[in-house]
């Protein structure tokens, strides 16, 4: 059984590591590149001595000088001896500098600043390193403040694909960002950015999409969408809720009409909460889901906004008996005294100012949020204020206006202007008398056709062109498919054929500092359902699965995050990292001889190791949690220890996909991940099947 070890720094700062079976903490410190104190790993030196907080391990063997009985029984320990038999807290006698979790730095150059309506602004940057950067749609980046110590964290508004980035980003009055855009912002500006980061990006599936946003937490949908349309995805049922407290604060109107042209299986609605509004829908973000926007539990939700919409849509969720297959969510965190309130989708954030994080409840446990609109419209103190106002948050009831096709002649470029430096010297004026706003949502998908169709979804992506599957056990070059090497199709979605991604140019990674990150998983409606939640400075991120016994959706889920890390790790691993990488494939390949496991518990050990790696290369340590934390993992840990059988794909898969890397080639990993997904369900659901057989005799 593998356990969780968290390793304490002087400086404050705690990484996480998973220890193997019979693996000391050492060896595992090491496979997570961490490097502890050490000189000899054999318990003669003392060197790496520390302190256990909390736990239970074998000491293993080493001489008195390393390490007294008055010190072992002090809960002092030996990390190159001490094998855990628990959970473990430890404390390491040096700074976090010797870790190697990084992110990477990009500087960057402001090419425009433009105020977008009274509440947001648009922030477009030139990297100097852009081929260094690769994110994924979704995620977002720590951005400094000129002028500052301060450091504010937005989602990308803008494509993976996109040469210049943008971020829609909240104004808050006396906020250390909102304040720089709007009174000294210019082009030619300097910015570090530092990232990527987060779990909350769109994971590759043909499934149907409900993208719900509330205030700026549009900007990460607006990446999601531009990733979808490049991609070719036109087909693909997409509806998009977008809510917002005021008139003045909504943005990209015409933006979203021109998604809805790119993407012909989209349609969208606008939601504003302001009863005075002069936009057909009134109320709140949650009286415009649909059932059908749900396609009977299969479509995927994405949410992003303040945390009292998320858990409001959490709950009205749950409280309508809507069946939910998929479901990822960020919202904004406040902080502690003083601070913007959260960052990732685009409001002003304090990401330095410590975080209290906020309890986790279960959807049913939420309560709806009682808002005071007053209060909530009331002017802001000239300090750090907090999130978005709550008025988005409560599920309310929706006043619908008829559609009129007067904004058909109304679409325009949506970001023509971007160019130009637009800051108002004063807040946006009222709306006009008379005004009457484009009504959303352009043009409407078809009611019948592709939106409705519960066909066959696409089958796995073709074998890249010249590459060829090694058969199980035949590792050298120019080896052949046998008939048992061929697989099966599946329903994994592919990448469209045409589609080619953004090039990327390897660079070395340099040290900054990594957000503290912290994880939670849960478990809903009686096993049924499975939650994990990862928290960093100003932003909470999680996904809801079905449980591991009802469906495959977590190995699914554990896919989506490799393929993400292949995305951001492809062409960036070095020669040490590439053969770290081959070392633990064949670590885990050793427990296996054909379709049968030698030593299943260290299998599974080793194995999660080799999944882990990728992930810990990304530096992003949210993405790193949201892996560690999927209910498969765990399941896993339980299931195949007790398990003989074993596709016998695996082994060649593991090594294949190793040499992918080492060939630079994109395609061929990702087609192997799918393949490979597939045989470690068909390996998991027969160890279930033999252990609900086991049970029942």
């Amino acid at each position: 059984m593998s356990y969780q070890v968290a390793l304490g720094f002087e400086d404050g700062v705690t990484r996480f590591i998973t220890c193997g079976p019979s693996e000391t903490v050492a060896d595992a410190s090491y496979k997570a590149r961490i490097n502890i104190p050490l000189d000899c790993r054999d318990g003669a030196c003392g060197t790496c001595k520390s302190l256990c907080e909390s736990g239970d391990y074998d000491g293993g063997d080493y001489i008195d000088d390393a390490l007294t009985d008055a010190e072992a029984e002090a809960g002092y320990c030996l990390p190159c001896q001490m094998v855990p038999r628990s959970d473990l807290v430890v404390q390491i006698p040096t700074t976090s500098d010797v870790a190697k979790t990084t992110a990477a730095a990009h500087p960057a150059t402001v090419t425009s600043v433009e105020r977008l309506a009274e509440g947001a602004f648009a922030l477009t940057v030139e990297l100097d390193d852009r081929g260094a950067l690769a994110f994924l749609p979704g995620q977002y980046v720590n951005v400094s403040v000129p002028g500052t110590d301060q450091v504010r964290s937005y989602s990308f508004s803008t494509g993976p694909d996109a040469d210049h980035l943008s971020f829609l980003i909240k104004y808050a009055a006396g906020g250390a960002m909102s304040e720089y855009l709007a009174q000294r912002c210019a082009p030619g500006d300097r910015l570090d950015l530092t990232g990527p980061m987060g779990s909350f990006f769109l994971r590759e599936s043909p499934r149907p999409l409900l993208l719900l946003a509330g205030g700026t937490g549009l900007a990460p949908v607006l990446s999601i969408l531009e990733s979808l349309a490049v991609a070719g995805s036109g087909d693909r049922p997409v509806h998009l809720v977008y809510g917002t407290s005021r008139d003045t604060d909504v943005v990209y109107t015409d933006l979203l009409d021109q998604y809805t042209t790119r993407l012909p299986g989209m349609t969208w609605d606008l939601v504003v909460s302001d009863p005075a509004t002069a936009f057909p829908n009134t109320g709140y973000v949650t009286g415009l889901i649909r059932p059908e926007h749900l396609h009977g539990g299969t479509a995927d939700i994405y949410l992003c906004g303040p945390p009292p919409m998320v858990e409001s849509v959490r709950t009205f969720l749950d409280t309508e008996g809507l069946e939910v297959t998929h479901f990822y969510y960020e919202k904004f965190t406040p902080a502690t005294v003083v601070g913007d309130g959260a960052a990732a989708a685009g409001a002003d954030v304090a990401s330095t100012t410590p975080v209290e994080t906020p309890a986790v409840a279960t959807p049913a446990e939420v309560a709806p949020v009682a808002v005071d609109n007053a209060a909530a419209h009331a002017d802001p103190e000239p300090a750090e204020i907090t999130t978005a106002p709550d008025e988005l948050a409560t599920a309310g009831p929706v006043a619908t206006g008829p559609v009129t096709a007067e904004r058909v002649s109304e679409a325009a470029p949506a970001v023509a202007t971007r160019e130009a430096v637009v800051i108002p010297a004063a807040p946006i004026a009222a709306r006009p008398v008379g005004f009457r706003p484009r009504i959303p949502g352009l043009f409407r998908a078809p009611v019948t056709g592709s939106r409705g169709s519960t066909g066959p979804q696409p089958a796995i992506a073709a074998r890249p062109v010249g590459f060829e599957s090694r058969v199980p056990g035949v590792f050298g070059p120019g080896s052949s498919p046998g008939p048992a090497a061929e697989e099966k199709t599946s329903v994994i979605a592919a990448r469209p054929a045409g589609y080619v991604p953004r090039p990327v140019t390897p660079q070395p990674v340099l040290s900054t500092s990594v957000p503290r990150t912290t994880s939670t998983a849960l478990s809903l409606s009686g096993g049924e359902r499975s939650e994990t939640i990862t928290s960093s400075t100003g932003v909470v991120s999680g996904e809801v699965h079905p449980g591991i016994t009802h469906s495959d959706a977590q190995f699914d889920a554990r896919m989506a995050l490799e393929l993400g890390a292949v995305e951001l790790t492809m062409g960036r691993l070095d020669a040490a990292r590439l053969a770290e990488f081959r070392m633990l494939a064949e670590s885990a390949n050793q427990y296996i001889r054909g379709d049968r496991f030698l030593d299943p518990a260290r299998f599974t050990a080793a194995n999660a190791q080799f999944h882990e790696y990728l992930f810990r290369c990304t530096g992003n340590e949210a993405l790193l949690q949201a892996y560690r934390i999927l209910e498969v993992t765990r399941v896993m840990n339980s299931v195949l220890p007790d398990a003989r059988w074993v596709s016998e794909d695996i082994v060649p898969e593991h090594l294949e996909i190793v040499t992918a890397f080492e060939n630079g080639d994109r395609d061929a990993a990702r087609y192997l991940i799918r393949r490979h997904t597939e045989h470690a369900k068909a390996t998991m659901r027969a160890a279930l099947a033999d252990k609900s057989v086991g049970a029942a005799s």
